[in-house]
């Protein structure tokens, strides 16, 4: 379900037409690029099978939607030089956030260009949306130094102007455009539903469309390079506002590259402590978890778990958490690939429609790799974080996201609890069910029967007695087990009660008789520790007949003895 509506998304969303006035400053071009990323490979992989499908189906423009998609996100940021001379590039964080690789590419007004590919990603920061990314070794743009940051805060009605390349369909334009500030100093929540306050940010009337994330706001400063100095990094737009737009103020964006340039590691585990922190009061209500979750998932563990989740997910999940998919999905295809393994992680955890009791049990690791486990609703769950772009984030998580699907097992509860007790009971004494033969005898009756029953755990089953063309009987049971295991051995008393058809031709006659009854039973099972799950089985049966259809009792059941061996499961 979710493949076919997602062929509707694609075509829908996959083509958005920007269109501006394009004027300015052909020097800032120069430290102004485009940012491309491609995904994760096994993301690639699974896409490209979706490609693979609907081109078999004849729909073109779903398998180009996903040529789309394979091509990567983009938007912009701009050249920072430190004092020795390394070149930086900053842009916003949900620019690279779902990166494996990154380019950048550098184009002047008279069509020459500059490509970068492998930049490095050294730091993010989800809270403020910012992130610093290296170029490689012996790499150079195309000047010889960054922008310079302005020093002052802008003033309201100053000039400002904003550079970036935003698209024309999924083409990536420069764009310089001027504009002034409305609001030097502006916070407001995150949404309706959060009152936490964001900011502060500088809210300006300076052209910005999609593409734009990650560039430049500038003013003109004749002393700086390109004749323009950076006071902001463009990242948001008001929705339903009329030239409305937001940057990232230049003292937060200069307080993050010191911190990314110089980091300390002593203090890396002091903020594992405070993410695992966030994670665990994430869980305080009976709300669904999984876009908390996904909030805390490392790019690889995404990449490496996304196929798996999202047809778990379209196979299993819920209507609403579909809705959620696609709705992200419009948006993110990473975002809503996230979410599916955030909620196949969700989905092992929970033992009910209940909260999720999550409690930090034990840390133990060092440098940027670190083994957490958590008690959750009184279980051990083993995960290990990884520090990815500067935050601590999930690589692994449990039996579910652990990036082998050879490997991942989805258990259910019972088979927890199953698994949890044959581990501590390995002689199978405690069992969901058993099959077992053997010999019987009705004594001078039937002298000698085969014998079979098949239970399911303890508390019922049925039996056959076959002892020739002359006699046969079938029965149904409940019953009732009591577990002793001993050292070497294992006992296992037990009591039926059930119903009985009998089947026997008795000796004055040749007619069959067919008879109906009430079974009475029990015995002992002995198990073996040095044979897990095999036992033998000394039991009796006595059957009162309620359909007597004869006097004649030979061949008839009455009381039984078997002696059996059996296997336990």
């Amino acid at each position: 379900m979710i493949k076919r509506v997602l062929i509707f998304f694609m075509l829908v969303f996959l083509f958005p037409v920007s269109i501006f006035s394009q004027t300015g400053a052909a020097a800032v071009r120069d430290y102004v690029g485009v940012i491309n990323q491609t995904y994760h490979p096994d993301i690639v992989s699974y896409l490209q099978k979706w490609k693979a499908v609907y081109t078999r189906q004849g729909q073109t423009n779903a398998a180009r939607g996903i040529d789309i998609i394979l091509s990567g996100a983009f938007g912009s940021g701009f050249l920072y030089n430190d004092a020795r001379g390394n070149f930086y590039v900053i842009t916003n964080n949900h620019v690279v956030a779902h990166a494996h690789t990154l380019s950048i590419t550098f184009e002047r007004s008279d069509g020459t260009t500059r490509k970068i590919e492998n930049l490095s990603i050294i730091a993010t920061d989800v809270e403020t949306d910012l992130a610093i990314l290296a170029l490689p070794a012996g790499e150079r743009p195309l000047v010889n130094r960054g922008l310079a940051f302005a020093s002052r805060n802008v003033q309201e009605g100053e000039d400002v102007f904003s550079a970036g390349f935003p698209g024309l369909g999924r083409t990536p334009i420069w764009q310089f455009s001027r504009g002034m500030v409305s609001n030097a100093n502006v916070r407001f929540p995150k949404s309706i539903d959060d009152e936490t306050m964001m900011g502060p940010y500088i809210q300006h009337t300076s052209q910005i469309d999609a593409g734009n994330s990650g560039g430049p706001l500038l003013i003109a400063q004749t002393n700086a390079p390109g004749g323009f100095a950076v006071v902001g990094i463009n990242t948001l737009q008001g929705i339903n506002r009329q030239s409305a737009n937001y940057a990232i103020p230049s003292n937060k964006i200069q307080e993050f590259i010191n911190s990314s340039l110089n980091p300390r590691p002593a203090t890396f585990r002091a903020a594992l402590d405070a993410r695992l922190e966030q994670f665990v009061t994430g869980f305080s209500s009976n709300k669904a978890a999984y876009p908390h979750i996904a909030e805390f998932l490392s790019v690889v563990c995404v990449g490496e778990n996304a196929e798996w989740a999202t047809d778990e997910l379209d196979r299993r999940g819920s209507q609403s958490v579909k809705r959620a998919f696609l709705r992200t999905f419009t948006e993110s295809i990473v975002d809503a690939m996230a979410l599916a393994v955030a909620w196949s992680i969700e989905s092992d955890l929970r033992t009910s429609s209940g909260a999720l009791n999550v409690a930090l049990k034990d840390v133990t690791g060092e440098g940027e790799q670190y083994t957490v486990v958590f008690s959750i609703n009184n279980r051990d769950v083993e995960s290990v974080w990884i520090r990815e772009y500067g935050n601590w984030r999930i690589k692994t998580f449990g039996t579910i996201a652990t990036g082998n699907a050879a490997e991942r097992v989805v258990q259910t509860q019972a088979q927890r609890d199953r698994a949890a007790r044959r581990a501590n009971d390995p002689m199978g004494i405690q069992n969901d069910g058993h099959i077992e033969i053997g010999f019987s005898t009705l004594f001078d009756s039937v002298p000698a029967a085969f014998y079979a029953s098949f239970g399911i755990a303890s508390w019922g089953g049925i039996n056959f007695y076959y002892g020739g063309e002359y006699f046969m009987n079938m029965g149904a049971y409940l019953g009732y087990a009591i577990p002793i295991p001993l050292e070497k051995i294992g006992l296992s008393p037990y009591f039926r009660i059930g119903v009985s058809i009998t089947s026997f031709e008795p000796e004055s006659s040749l007619d069959r008789i067919i008879e109906a009854g009430l079974l009475f039973g029990g015995g002992m099972k002995i198990f073996f520790a040095a044979v897990p799950n095999l036992y033998g089985n000394l039991g009796v049966q006595y059957v009162l007949t309620i359909d007597q259809k004869t006097s004649d009792r030979s061949n008839a059941f009455e009381f039984a003895m078997m002696l059996t061996v059996g296997y336990s499961f």
